[in-house]
């Protein structure tokens, strides 16, 4: 069945609010009151979540959005994956200290090539439409542009914090970020919606949207912000993009197991509440077996074989659980290592079979004492390898050269 063609939307109150208050939303804009008004109505309204592809992964910091998205389909509401392919070139003024850095056509072409595939894997085919951005604003003229810029002002834009922020500490910021938060916000009539769904840093950017399509099309836009993987203890992401620290949906089972176990006993219960659907009461007993003493390594056992399940099945998931206590329980090595290929080096075997981007990431994790050859860590970048040896990269990556 296809949720986003139902004929008719839910308008059960109970229900509706149910969702409004959902462990996933943080805030609801007008308000959940009104917005629980508009959705009571039995109109079929459309939503939308924008992604832009400035990186080639969708990763858990994405999912929540997902999440929400596919319980508007359950209430009977249409829903639209946008694509800001056209945006990415720009990039988001995400960052409070630095200019971002635009992104080429082809590096957002190279980037989003695997975008669906990995949205598909909590939302199937058919629940929702594909839009891309570029598609309206490749169009757009100097004149147009000038039109839609005349609806908001100079201090709207400034007033945004990570604005202020540059602005206190005397940092740049270019023109083409200042414009951002106008062209997110066009989106919205471009394609005449009536809500949208994001991260709560996106949240200055979707009332810009919600101004622009109140005064283009007088209509009343609705605004779900979502809460972002942050850590608790330290206030840093958890999925941090520019910097490669994220699970990915691509990542293999390994890799996802290991990624989640990585990571510290203060995010678990924040991963759980939002980025897995296990039920509520799940999550209440996991935190009451936390306070109660019970060690933090169970539940996080548990955490990452949830994840990997809901991307690669239960049979995965269970390998990967065995492979990991394995390795890091029993010190012993996986069952099965993937071959790559030897090319002399440690550099260059690790760059050509692709384990690392660059040759800067490899001498990078080579200083830092992240790999081995056979159990004893590499210290020299033109350490030389050959076929038969064990190669370790990381904490759970292994490899057989042949």
């Amino acid at each position: 069945m296809i949720l986003n063609r139902m004929a008719k939307t839910m308008t059960d109150k109970n229900k509706i609010k149910e969702f409004l208050n959902s462990r996933y939303i943080e805030q609801v804009f007008p308000s959940k009151e009104r917005v629980a008004e508009m959705m009571g109505s039995g109109k079929q309204m459309v939503f939308y979540w924008g992604i832009d592809p400035t990186g080639p992964d969708v990763h858990l910091g994405h999912t929540t959005n997902a999440f929400v998205m596919k319980k508007l389909t359950e209430l009977g509401h249409k829903i639209i994956l946008l694509i800001g392919d056209f945006t990415a070139t720009i990039g988001d003024p995400t960052d409070k200290e630095a200019v971002r850095k635009p992104l080429t056509e082809k590096e957002v072409k190279e980037n989003m090539k695997n975008y669906l595939d990995q949205i598909h894997k909590i939302l199937p085919k058919g629940f929702f439409e594909t839009k891309y951005n570029s598609k309206w604003y490749n169009k757009m003229n100097v004149k147009d542009w000038l039109e839609l810029s005349a609806l908001l002002t100079q201090q709207q834009m400034v007033g945004r914090n990570m604005f202020q922020e540059r602005i206190k500490n005397d940092k740049p910021i270019s023109m083409q970020e200042f414009i951002y938060p106008i062209l997110q916000g066009y989106d919205s009539v471009a394609m005449d919606v009536d809500g949208e769904v994001g991260g709560n840093d996106q949240t200055f950017n979707m009332l810009v949207g919600r101004d622009l399509l109140r005064k283009l099309k007088g209509k009343e836009k609705i605004v779900i912000t979502t809460r972002l993987l942050e850590d608790s203890a330290t206030g840093k992401k958890l999925m941090n993009k520019s910097k490669g620290q994220y699970v990915s949906l691509n990542d293999s089972a390994e890799d996802m197991f290991g990624k989640v176990m990585a990571m510290s006993d203060s995010a678990m219960l924040l991963l759980f509440s939002y980025a897995t659907e296990v039920a509520d009461s799940k999550i209440g007993e996991i935190k009451s077996r936390l306070e109660s003493g019970e060690n933090p390594m169970i539940a996080k056992k548990e955490l990452a074989l949830e994840l990997v399940k809901m991307y690669h099945g239960e049979k995965e998931a269970q390998k990967a659980k065995e492979n990991f206590e394995r390795v890091f329980s029993e010190g012993k090595l996986p069952e099965e290592m993937p071959e790559i290929k030897s090319a002399g080096t440690i550099l260059q075997t690790t760059v050509m079979a692709g384990i690392v981007s660059s040759a800067s990431e490899a001498k990078r994790l080579i200083e830092q004492g992240a790999i081995e050859i056979n159990g004893q860590a590499v210290n020299r970048w033109d350490q030389k390898d050959k076929p038969g040896d064990m190669l370790k990269v990381g904490s759970h990556k292994f490899f057989k050269l042949k």
